[in-house]
């Protein structure tokens, strides 16, 4: 419980809006919308962004950074460019002090061809590494320290503390082949192995720990062909697209990966997205639409982070 509330305490506000009944046969029977008969997931986020450039959990609602920023990701992974929403990014430059949202915001301007050292008149990256810890980390965290590394070599900057990054992230990889949201000794998740092991490639290239982490995913897939947050947990869309972007980044096919069944990750994604492009959080849950088609897209199209 304790690892479940770190690990999503941003997500507590969420809406949660349970599949129709009919959905759910559908599902069940396997008739679910193709990509070739659904509209564009990328279309679906191009048409959920407000006035003001941004997006929220979902359409008509009220734009947010967090939303923003990861629709910005997944459109750029995707080859959309939006000069509304970078400028809405920008304009967010001056009240990014949190470590997580200085990263977030580094890595979205910068999948969309904008600089992150001009937002709103503030150098992000400059700013981020000022929090960079004397040990490497970023407040002693595998999870912020693996973005920390991600968004300066997304910036093409601080080579020397993005390897250092790498080497503390490294220093935590459990027994298992994964990592933990906090350090080493923790209980090893999926969504946190996926993102120490981006970073670690993007610190220092491929190596022993990047496949041990990458074995590590793999034993762990569900029989339908997605992930869970952590060993044994029911698929859901977004560990499902990090674990395909860590598997691209160490150099896997993620549509061979089929550990005890027919279904790549990348297939069981496909058969969430619905009618009007959004992809659903699971088979039971619509939850912040925007932000999980936006992790979908990177999958959909291969992009490990830091996406350019």
């Amino acid at each position: 419980l304790v690892r479940a509330l770190l690990r999503f305490r941003e997500r507590f506000t969420i809406r949660w809006e349970p599949v129709v009944a009919a959905a759910l046969v559908l599902a069940a029977l396997g008739a679910v919308p193709s990509p070739a008969s659904a509209a564009a997931p990328s279309s679906y986020l191009l048409r959920a962004q407000n006035r003001d450039g941004g997006l929220g959990a979902a359409p008509h609602q009220r734009s947010a950074g967090l939303y923003s920023a990861w629709a910005a990701m997944g459109l750029g992974a995707s080859g959309h460019r939006s000069r509304a929403l970078v400028r809405y990014l920008q304009r967010s430059g001056p009240s990014q002090r949190a470590t997580g949202d200085i990263e977030r915001t580094i890595l979205a301007l910068v999948a969309q061809r904008a600089s992150p050292r001009r937002a709103g008149g503030v150098d992000l990256v400059h700013r981020l590494g000022r929090q960079q810890r004397r040990d490497g980390s970023w407040a002693g965290l595998v999870n912020q320290t693996s973005f920390g590394v991600l968004a300066l070599r997304a910036a093409r900057a601080g080579s020397a503390q993005a390897r250092r990054g790498g080497r503390w992230i490294a220093r935590q990889q459990n027994a298992d082949g994964g990592f933990n949201y906090r350090r080493r000794g923790g209980a090893s998740g999926i969504d946190d192995t996926a993102g120490a092991l981006q970073a670690l490639v993007a610190a220092s290239g491929r190596g022993t720990r990047v496949r041990r982490a990458a074995s590590f995913l793999v034993r762990r897939q569900n029989r339908d062909g997605g992930f869970g947050v952590a060993p044994g947990a029911a698929s859901n869309a977004q560990s499902t697209a990090w674990a395909v972007q860590a598997l691209v980044a160490a150099g896997r096919n993620p549509a061979r990966v089929k550990r005890g069944g027919s279904r790549s990750p990348l297939g069981y994604l496909r058969t969430l997205i619905g009618g009007d492009g959004a992809v659903r959080y699971s088979r039971t849950s619509r939850q912040t639409p925007v932000w999980v088609t936006g992790q979908a897209l990177t999958a959909f199209a291969r992009r490990p982070f830091p996406i350019r």
